[in-house]
């Protein structure tokens, strides 16, 4: 039972799986100059002041700096996995905070010179910046700190990390009557139409598009930036450029239509771009959320004591599983204002 990741099945032998989700090659990483990122961080400045409805697409690379691995990248994901290496998996995701990049994409919203930010990300790092779901951010692939009913699709955020089993199921209940589930999105199921409505809804009004650290290859997320009328120009591909910036160090589908192409880390193109804008952005509010590591230490109450015995990795994991959920009940109970027995009774 692990926290819900945005990652593959995680063992040797997959060469071929690697890369069928790169599409087939392996990419390098391009780095510009530091003079063109600041000259393309003008560039987006100036755009980003034009503009009436400017909206933020983010992908993995805005959370690399946080330790968090992408996809494509050299150490991604994908690219270990088809050239024969395990990723490695022991960073704890649910401790990262906000990079650089999270706070400045906050300020942008929060001085109203972008609107609204869409993200393909689980890790819950805009979440913890300070952006509200539905609001002025949609999570298309979900959010580990995000549990959704699979009867009427309500969505309840949780101060722990879901923790993705077996069924996907949390074992918490709606108030509908339907159950809780992690709210991760695998390849070939369907969006949140909520979170996918509201994206969709943000990008036909925008007339500027800022698109961080994805190589927009995947899709329905890949196509938004250029659904916006005021972002694509009319004729045809390549006469003009569309109201876009990309910013990514790898290729993307739609380099030759950007206004704006920055080949940079998504963090350094943010300092040029406040420095341009004369913005400051703020450090990471405090968080309330627990880190899994947190939740198992606070778990190891409800540990059977084994007083020396043998106790073999599936057991002590099945058993810390069962601690896990009772801390978890512990903790919805606590918030809902609950008393010990009545959450033992199900009230």
């Amino acid at each position: 039972m692990t926290v819900v990741r945005p990652h593959p099945t995680i063992c040797a032998g997959l060469e071929k799986n690697g890369l069928d989700c790169l599409g087939g090659s392996i990419e390098d990483e391009e780095a510009e100059e530091q003079h063109l990122t600041v000259e393309y961080a003008k560039q987006c400045a100036n755009a980003l002041r034009a503009s009436s409805h400017a909206v933020v697409y983010t992908g993995a690379g805005v959370s690399t700096s946080t330790g968090i691995s992408d996809y494509r990248g050299p150490n991604g994901v994908w690219t270990c996995l088809a050239t024969g290496r395990i990723p490695d998996d022991s960073f704890d995701v649910t401790a990262a905070q906000p990079s650089y990049t999270h706070m400045c994409i906050k300020k942008l919203i929060d001085t109203g010179l972008v609107k609204f930010c869409t993200s393909t990300n689980l890790d819950g790092l805009h979440l913890k910046s300070g952006l509200t779901p539905l609001d002025n951010l949609a999570e298309l692939h979900g959010n580990m700190w995000v549990e959704r009913c699979t009867r009427c699709r309500k969505e309840t955020q949780r101060p722990f990390p879901i923790r993705r089993t077996a069924t996907r199921m949390t074992g918490r209940w709606c108030t509908c009557g339907g159950s809780y589930m992690d709210s991760g999105i695998d390849f070939g199921q369907p969006l949140p139409m909520k979170h996918l409505g509201a994206a969709e809804q943000q990008a036909r009004s925008s007339d500027f598009a800022l698109v961080f650290g994805t190589s927009m290859r995947v899709n329905p997320a890949a196509s938004l930036p250029l659904s916006g009328p005021g972002v694509a120009e009319d004729g045809p591909e390549g006469v003009a450029p569309a109201q876009l910036c990309i910013v990514n160090m790898m290729s993307t589908p739609y380099d030759d239509r950007c206004l704006v192409r920055s080949y940079s880390k998504c963090d350094e193109f943010c300092f040029h771009l406040m420095n341009e804008l004369g913005l400051e952005p703020d450090l990471p509010p405090p968080s309330r959320l627990f880190s899994a590591f947190q939740m198992k230490k606070r778990a190891q109450k409800h540990m059977p004591e084994y007083n020396g015995a043998y106790v073999g990795s599936a057991v002590k994991e099945q058993d810390m599983a069962i601690a896990l959920s009772r801390t978890e009940a512990e903790i919805v109970a606590q918030l809902a204002g609950l008393s010990e027995e009545e959450r033992k009774d199900g009230s």
